[in-house]
């Protein structure tokens, strides 16, 4: 009688896992939602001399939700949407700054207000899957339209030899392009449903900065210069979040 109840249990187990692995194997349906840090790449994020906006931006943070249609066993097609926000260095406007006190033929100590770099985007294509068990390897690469802010910068010079001081400033703007973005994500079960998951993505655009104005005004000196430009605005997104698959 024992034997026979623990063949029995046995065979119910096998039978739950059997379901339970198939039933994810013949899933049409994924959503997630994801959130983790973000790093800038192209040439926001590297200094450059005589560029005002070359490293202005750093790290920051993102979210992002996913929704993905299993066509066939191996094949998909995935929608993301994401927002970034990401902090601003204000060296690179310092340095433009200086150049500007050089001019008046003096020294200045700074003191910055900034804002954040956002950006923003909705990318659609491909995808492949490939099971392990209940554990699924998700690639895609995807094309779509990113939305760019770039942030508000303002300095206040003081004088070391005590005289007037100086306001810097540069005013934000807005740019969208097309973009291309590509990642890989790893989905682990966790009770039903429910699954957890580890993703990577990169996301980016030859976006153009129009009349971005950098402006310097100390008494009656008042100076603009205005930047257009077109570069290469992208990030690097890792993070981790949930899903639920459908």
């Amino acid at each position: 009688m024992k034997i026979f109840l623990n063949s029995h249990a046995f065979l119910i187990v096998l039978f739950l896992f059997i379901a339970s692995h198939t039933q994810a194997q013949n899933t049409r349906s994924f959503f997630s939602v994801t959130g983790g840090y973000s790093l800038p790449v192209g040439e926001l994020a590297r200094e450059k001399l005589d560029d005002p906006f070359a490293g202005l931006t750093g790290s920051g943070y993102f979210g992002q939700a996913n929704y993905d249609f299993r066509i066939a066993r191996w094949v998909g097609l995935r929608a993301s949407g994401s927002m970034n926000v990401n902090k601003t260095n204000s060296q690179p406007i310092i340095d433009k700054a200086n150049s500007y006190a050089q001019g008046l033929g003096e020294t200045f100590a700074w003191q910055a207000n900034v804002s954040k770099w956002k950006l923003n985007a909705l990318m659609i294509g491909p995808a492949l899957y490939i099971n392990m068990g209940r554990a699924q390897i998700e690639l895609h690469a995807q094309v779509g339209k990113i939305w760019a802010n770039s942030p508000t910068v303002d300095l206040l010079g003081t004088a070391e030899n005590g005289g007037q001081p100086i306001t810097v400033s540069l005013k934000p703007a807005s740019t969208s392009a097309i973009g291309l973005a590509g990642g890989a994500s790893l989905r682990l079960p966790i009770a039903g449903k429910l699954y957890f998951q580890l993703s990577g993505d990169v996301i980016g655009a030859e976006a153009e900065i129009k009349d971005v104005t950098i402006r310097a005004v100390r008494g009656s000196f008042d100076f603009s210069e205005k930047v257009s430009e077109k570069r290469f605005i992208g990030v690097v997104n890792v993070g981790a979040g949930l899903g639920i698959a459908f």
